[in-house]
């Protein structure tokens, strides 16, 4: 097959947006869009690039992938044999027969007048991925005329939607309720029974709790997911109908490796720190760096190793194709003679030269490690990411005392754990539901410091529920266990360079650099 390129001018010509792609909404301010920006046809590869847009007055939340990888869309031809669909949804029926899939989806927030591009890339002919649907035995090459392309979002707070809805139904008497007479369809059942606690635990450690959510298939329960569909004709698209496969290659050998060359797209400001919360604890100096530097050369023998440990620990996957956005292009060198080259996209997925997909347990921790500020910076943001888990825990705590004990909002004090015993406040809810004793632990833990029986955090007492959303409510100090007071507890050498992290009453958090810095914030 001669190679085939369409440049977006004559797309535009040829694509046809579904009805899917232009979701109402009750203000008539218009829904998101997805428009192919690229697209490459090969007898090797078909390569899709694409932009969603988010030129509406809401919030939307679009499926990413499964669990904290960029990988989940399906890939099969439909019924009529002519249209070849990739599609990235959660709330698909699962057909009879099929087991009931156990993973969990996660979207990423698009703020009104934000864009998000990327990329896919199947292996021609194309062969099939399901995830909701049973593998096919059935030979054969097909040619798709047309590609369509879905991706699922939600409008709205997606966090707050499910929060809602599982105090909802936890409230609620399944003896009394006629909407859950049986307690079969409540959404609870799919938090093991515990609701927002569980939630919260299986959204604990992302990399930015402003704009990650994880959710668990629910079987359509979760209602409110829109498809966001495009379609392009005029195409001819090997397709092969193929059952699961049975056998995966290995990543070859890399002993004899004696330099890795290393090309970061875009940068590695948007490959290793993508989100504004990350962003926004950068200094200015730092920021110019990561922009400006895209390559590194390795030459010493433990950060060789290092890589090629990461490698050889990545494990083949079969959960469909990559999400590509940003890319870590590798090289591997014995002397001057070139052994493999793969990209490692989104720190997570290699994608080797047969489009087979491995990926790391750990996110290929070694690429942070190799380069010593963006280990640094790795470590400030984790402890940010601690943090803001810490505040969504303060914010559940409220909610529990304000329910338990009855407590008006307006006409008494509004709860937050006692200074005094913040730290122990932490522990039982979390306990009742299963939770690990490290788990648990974990967020009190600044990932710079190695005393992990305490905790390197302390609570502002002056700081209530209601108090200004720029009041300090959490901040670094030295490790120890209950600790509360003000700026005189905070402490810069957890981190290098100097400085420290500090959580505000609105889940913003702040790495203070000086001591002008600290006395600026608000403390009372």
């Amino acid at each position: 097959m001669k190679k085939q390129t369409i440049i977006t001018a004559v797309l535009s010509l040829c694509i046809l947006l579904s009805t899917g792609t232009q979701a109402k909404s009750n203000d008539n301010s218009g829904a998101p869009t997805i428009s192919v920006t690229k697209l490459d046809l090969s007898d090797k590869v078909l390569r899709l690039s694409y932009e969603i847009r988010n030129d509406t007055k809401h919030d939307i939340w679009t499926f990413e992938g499964v669990g904290g990888y960029d990988i989940g869309a399906e890939v099969f031809m439909e019924e009529d044999n002519q249209t070849l669909l990739l599609r990235c949804r959660l709330d698909i029926p699962t057909q009879p027969g099929i087991e009931t899939p156990s993973f969990d989806g996660r979207y990423i927030h698009l703020a009104p007048g934000r864009s998000l591009s990327e990329s896919v890339s199947l292996p021609i002919p194309v062969r099939p991925y399901y995830g909701f649907r049973a593998w096919s035995e059935e030979p054969g090459i097909l040619y798709a005329k047309r590609l369509a392309f879905e991706i699922g979002y939600y409008v709205g707070d997606l966090r707050e939607i499910i929060r809602s809805r599982l105090v909802k139904e936890k409230m609620s008497d399944p003896k009394k309720s006629r909407a859950y007479p049986d307690n079969s369809n409540k959404l609870i059942e799919w938090f093991a029974g515990k609701g927002v606690l569980t939630f919260n635990e299986m959204n604990e450690g992302l990399r930015s709790r402003d704009e990650e959510v994880l959710i668990p298939y629910t079987d359509r329960l979760l209602k409110g997911e829109q498809p966001l569909r495009i379609t392009i004709d005029g195409l001819r698209i090997p397709y092969e109908e193929k059952g699961y496969p049975s056998q995966r290659h290995k990543l070859p050998d890399l002993t004899s490796c004696t330099k890795i060359d290393i090309r970061y797209q875009p940068s590695m400001l948007e490959y290793f720190f993508p989100y504004d919360s990350q962003q926004s604890l950068l200094s200015l100096a730092e920021i110019h760096y990561l922009r400006t530097v895209r390559k590194i050369i390795l030459e010493d023998r433990e950060d060789i190793e290092a890589i090629i440990s990461d490698v050889r620990n990545s494990i083949p996957t079969i959960y469909g194709i990559v999400r590509e956005r940003t890319a870590a292009y590798i090289i591997f060198y014995d002397g001057s003679e070139s052994l493999i080259s793969f990209p490692i996209y989104n720190s997570a997925s290699i994608v080797d030269s047969e489009m087979q997909v491995y990926t790391s347990a750990e996110g290929f921790e070694s690429l942070k490690v190799v380069t010593p500020l963006i280990h640094r910076i790795h470590l400030c943001v984790e402890c940010a990411a601690n943090l803001k888990d810490l505040w969504n825990r303060f914010q559940l705590y409220y909610e529990a005392e304000k329910n338990r004990t009855k407590v008006s909002s307006s006409n008494d004090e509004i709860i937050y754990p006692p200074p005094a015993k913040w730290c122990d406040a932490m522990m039982p809810a979390y306990k009742s539901i299963g939770m690990l004793n490290y788990w648990i632990r974990k967020p009190l833990i600044c990932p710079a410091n190695s005393e992990v029986s305490k905790c390197n955090y302390a609570m502002n007492p002056n700081c209530k529920y209601d108090s200004q959303p720029d009041t300090v409510l959490l901040f670094e100090t030295k490790a120890g266990w209950n600790q509360h007071g003000g700026p005189e507890l905070f402490t810069f050498d957890n981190h290098e360079p100097k400085g420290g992290c500090v959580l505000l009453n609105d889940g913003t958090v702040k790495f203070i650099r000086t001591k002008e810095e600290l006395q600026q914030l608000r403390w009372k």
